[in-house]
């Protein structure tokens, strides 16, 4: 991941899939810019405890402490899947970006194609990234309901089978 010049390097958080709230994000980066100023040690405890903090989250997610009940799943399931889809369009109209000439054959053209060239390239990388993702999160929530429908059904017909003997 490249990151702008002067910004430290972040890499995801797991337990956040990647992601930082906007809030989160400019509070960071206020507090950043502050840092960077001259590091000293308040710099230094904010970092740790940022740290600290992250480590925490990733050690709740990591527990499995995190139970989704199945008509959570269910409603969450069409809106996931909504949003892969809408990706995957986001994909195909990212792909034509590619297929866009230049308007006309001179250097600043052959550079200006270029540039936009390596930026359809690095869109498409990314909503693939999040394509992928959110793809597999409603392939999950799908299965996840599929096993719990089995297993009610399993429920149901062993009740019914020990309740006609009785």
């Amino acid at each position: 991941m490249t990151q702008p010049a002067g910004q430290p390097q972040t890499a995801p958080v797991a337990g956040r899939a990647g992601y930082l709230s906007p809030e989160e994000q400019a509070r960071r980066q206020a507090q950043d810019k502050q840092y960077d100023q001259g590091m000293n040690s308040t710099g230094v405890k904010v970092y740790q405890q940022r740290q600290q903090e992250d480590a925490a989250t990733n050690a709740a997610a990591a527990s499995g402490g995190y139970v989704m009940d199945v008509d959570a799943m269910r409603k969450f399931l069409p809106r996931w899947q909504s949003i892969a889809d809408k990706l995957k369009d986001a994909v195909n109209l990212g792909q034509q970006l590619i297929a866009v000439d230049k308007p006309a054959e001179d250097e600043a053209s052959t550079l200006q194609k270029q540039a936009a060239d390596a930026h359809a390239t690095a869109y498409l990388k990314s909503v693939r990234e999040q394509q992928k993702y959110a793809q597999g999160y409603a392939d999950r929530l799908k299965t996840a309901i599929d096993e719990y429908e089995k297993q009610e059904q399993a429920a149901t017909d062993a009740l019914r089978k020990h309740g006609r003997r009785a």
